[in-house]
């Protein structure tokens, strides 16, 4: 897969996010709203991050990973 059809998709999830989000607002709780709100700006940082070359650094993936486990548990 290539850096452009990674983009493209990153684009269309951020678009069916954005629709979820205002869908939800009729009738949802709060937390749906912070799980879209919060994977919408997970989508942005990768598009950035792929766009810009971003490379991080140990410390930063250590933090990330530690994150994400504190998701999972």
């Amino acid at each position: 897969m290539t850096k452009k059809e990674i983009l493209n998709y990153l684009e269309m999830i951020s678009s069916e996010l954005t629709d979820a989000y205002h869908l939800s607002d009729r009738d949802s709780t709060v937390d749906t709203n912070y799980a879209v709100s919060t994977a919408q700006e997970l989508v942005d940082e990768l598009t950035h991050r792929i766009e810009n070359n971003v490379t991080i650094s140990d410390k930063e993936k250590h933090d990330f990973d530690e994150a994400m486990n504190g998701l999972y548990k």
